[in-house]
């Protein structure tokens, strides 16, 4: 199995094309990106913080959201998300309901 790797602000920086200033704002202004903190306090990102900038800023420079339209956009992605995990979860359910039920006949 594969060791997380986390990044610094500076790497992820030069990974998202972001200066460090931008990434602070978001972080602050958003919450969907909660970086870790190391023992000095300094932030640390995982694979997902990354990817999520890099969705923040699509929807920024690409899409042309402001902070407030890509909370509601982030907000309304994490709802539907949320929703297709409680479906799948209730089909499991269902399906082993129904092995029970041919086990008790």
């Amino acid at each position: 199995m594969e060791k997380e790797k986390f990044y610094y602000i500076g790497e992820v920086s030069k990974i998202v094309e972001l200066p460090t200033h931008i990434i602070r704002f978001w972080e602050k202004e958003l919450s969907f990106i909660k970086p870790l903190r190391d023992q000095k306090g300094h932030r640390i990102y995982t694979e997902k913080d990354i990817e999520k900038i890099n969705k923040i800023k699509f929807l920024v420079y690409n899409e042309g959201y402001k902070i407030k339209g890509v909370k509601k956009k982030l907000r309304e992605k994490d709802i539907k998300e949320k929703k297709e995990d409680i479906r799948r979860f209730l089909e499991d359910i269902l399906k082993d309901i129904k092995e029970i039920k041919k086990c008790l006949k």
